[in-house]
């Protein structure tokens, strides 16, 4: 356990999280939507584990996530740790990784599958992360962010935790159209998380003190990434 690390990084003593490491948590509230994904832990990760979900997955990740070894690395709303294995092999043995999500069941999957050096799994809300100030060197939002309930607030916790020149990447596997009827067909608390159009995101990046805005779409793609402002530096402030 690099508890350096964790005293650098996360809030000592104030999260409404659960580092799975520790004995000592406090349980995130309980919703509508958390029980939706605490019931659908086990069906979500039947899916997208099979071996062409994980190929699938890799060459996405490998092709759209421009990382660098020794970065620290915030996978919020990682589910059951799907990007787990990809996100370790671009930042190296010495890059940290921290897998957060708000659904425990999700977590336990995630944590008794993978056991990676400086990997982290917290159970924690995305609108209020965890974190300290400027400890992040990219966040990585990857088919979540439709899920935040409030999105003016889960940008700008993002902000918060990035390092000024952190990077936000927000990544869909579908386009933006395919996505949200998928979503809209599902009965339950997820129907109405919605990706918002190019406009909006681009006033929610804005609005959080991101710059460099970049909106891709296609068949099978939906990404959208920005810096956070401030100066942005290549090399990897450890």
């Amino acid at each position: 356990m690099n508890f350096e690390f964790l005293k650098r990084v996360f809030k000592p003593f104030s999260f409404s999280s659960f580092i799975i490491h520790h004995s000592s948590f406090k349980m995130c509230p309980p919703g509508k939507k958390k029980d939706f994904f605490e019931k659908l832990a086990k069906d979500w990760d039947d899916e997208h584990h099979t071996p062409e979900e994980i190929e699938r997955t890799r060459i996405f990740a490998e092709k759209y996530f421009q990382l660098n070894k020794g970065e620290t690395v915030l996978d919020v709303g990682s589910g059951t740790g799907r990007l787990v294995p990809q996100l370790k092999k671009l930042i190296g043995i010495t890059g940290k990784l921290v897998e957060l999500d708000f659904s425990i069941e999700m977590l336990k999957i995630g944590k008794n599958r993978y056991d990676y050096e400086n990997l982290f799994f917290v159970q924690g809300d995305g609108q209020v992360l965890p974190l300290k100030d400027r400890s992040i060197d990219t966040v990585i939002c990857f088919a979540f962010f439709p899920h935040l309930s409030d999105r003016i607030k889960g940008m700008k916790a993002f902000a918060r935790v990035l390092k000024p020149g952190g990077k936000l990447i927000i990544a869909h596997q579908m386009d933006r159209e395919e996505l949200n009827r998928f979503h809209g067909n599902i009965d339950g608390p997820v129907s109405d998380d919605l990706l918002p159009d190019e406009n909006r995101m681009k006033e929610l990046f804005e609005g959080a003190g991101f710059r460099g805005i970049t909106i891709e779409e296609g068949p099978g793609l939906y990404l959208a990434s920005a810096y956070l402002q401030g100066h942005h530096d290549s090399s990897v402030s450890r």
